[in-house]
């Protein structure tokens, strides 16, 4: 596997680099590319039309591309990794996810998968802020087999909150999942995902929810409560509340879920993945700056095994950048000083990653990292 990364600040430079890079001794079948909505998805798209390349790409919150030379952190750019791997040990599709559930999503995804490799692995990024991930995650799984290997994301608009997209080749689409299947038989894939946030307050209720939409807690409209807890309006959601999830704890286990949209009228909130009624939440936040701390802590634990690396894709939250500001860099740049690698991102409004020997998860507030390598 021959793997090339850059960032472009604009289209005519992606041209450019794309020019420079593509030749007789490097001819990639596949990229990685993570866009802001400010360069037209539509136009970056057309850039690679002229090369034969399988594309995974999304709409961003923030670019993430850290060489050795910069901070790791852009807005408004685009970031590229172009892969060069035997054409055979993998496969690439957009699904649309119009009209159907985010559970039916996943298990399309699946079916898919199993269709081209017996033990398939997904590198997986998905549009629209109706999107479940939680329910995304549980179609795949329950298709390709629980304990399936797969990394991504939910696009991002930049925080605009208006209309997030996933594109391929021949492709667009504002609601639906971009996806690369690996065959684990000649392609490794494994990852960390790891947060840091905290809960505060007291425990609360769910006591209506249907899927990722939040109806009442403690028999109280939920957004209401939401804004009473953190003395905002309306207007300051839901991007401020990508800050603060709730912290939802069912059958043992806690999970962090975003705010990505509300209803005024239903008094409702729109989270980015599954909110079960019955389950136990509180409120949560960024303790600060040790959040950095103990991401460090755990990429340095996890590269003590991970053994060898062609390519590193990076899936962060938007709120750990909103919180922590420019000191987010030192997550990006302690995972390429493991490997000496560049790595290539972008900031989601949710991640899907394996945790180490965990299942495949849906989460918030996290930083999920993807090595790929070829066997």
């Amino acid at each position: 596997m021959k793997v090339k990364t850059f960032k472009a600040s604009n289209l005519t430079i992606l041209e450019a680099k794309l020019a420079e890079f593509i030749n007789d001794s490097f001819n990639p079948n596949l990229a990685f590319v993570f866009s802001s909505v400010e360069l037209d998805i539509l136009q970056v798209k057309s850039v690679f039309d002229k090369y034969r390349i399988m594309i995974l790409g999304a709409s961003s919150c923030g670019e993430i591309f850290y060489d050795g030379s910069n901070d790791g952190i852009f807005e408004g750019s685009v970031t590229v990794s172009l892969v060069e791997i035997n054409q055979s040990y993998f496969a690439g599709t957009i699904i649309d996810g119009h009209e159907i559930s985010s559970m039916e999503l996943g298990k399309k995804v699946g079916a898919w998968g199993k269709s081209h490799f017996q033990k398939p692995a997904f590198i997986i990024a998905v549009s629209g802020l109706m999107a479940n991930g939680q329910e995304i995650v549980e179609g795949v799984l329950e298709v390709a087999g629980l304990d399936t290997e797969m990394f991504g994301g939910l696009a991002g608009d930049d925080a605009k909150f208006v209309e997030t997209f996933v594109f391929n080749g021949d492709k667009t689409n504002n609601n639906g999942a971009v996806v690369i299947a690996f065959d684990t038989d000649f392609v490794n894939i494994r990852g960390l995902a790891t947060s840091g946030w905290v809960g505060i307050g007291s425990d609360k209720i769910v006591t209506k929810a249907t899927g990722n939409i939040l109806y009442t807690i403690d028999n109280e409209p939920a957004l209401k409560v939401y804004k009473e807890h953190l003395s905002i309006n309306d207007e300051d959601l839901p991007e401020i509340g990508v800050e603060y999830p709730l912290l939802v704890k069912k059958d043992g286990r806690e999970v962090l879920r975003a705010v990505v949209g509300i209803d005024k009228e239903k008094q409702s909130l729109i989270f980015a993945g599954t909110v079960p009624q019955g389950a136990v939440v509180t409120f949560s936040t960024s303790p600060g700056f040790e959040i950095v701390d103990h991401t460090k802590k755990d990429i340095v634990e996890f590269f003590k095994d991970a053994g060898k690396v062609d390519l590193m894709l990076l899936f962060s939250c938007m709120a750990r950048h909103r919180a922590l500001g420019p000191v987010i860099s030192e997550e990006i740049t302690e995972a390429s000083r493991m490997t000496g690698l560049p790595i290539n991102g972008f900031f989601t409004y949710g991640e899907i990653g394996n945790n180490g020997p965990t299942r495949c998860d849906f989460y918030n507030e996290t930083f999920t990292l993807a090595l790929i390598s070829e066997k």
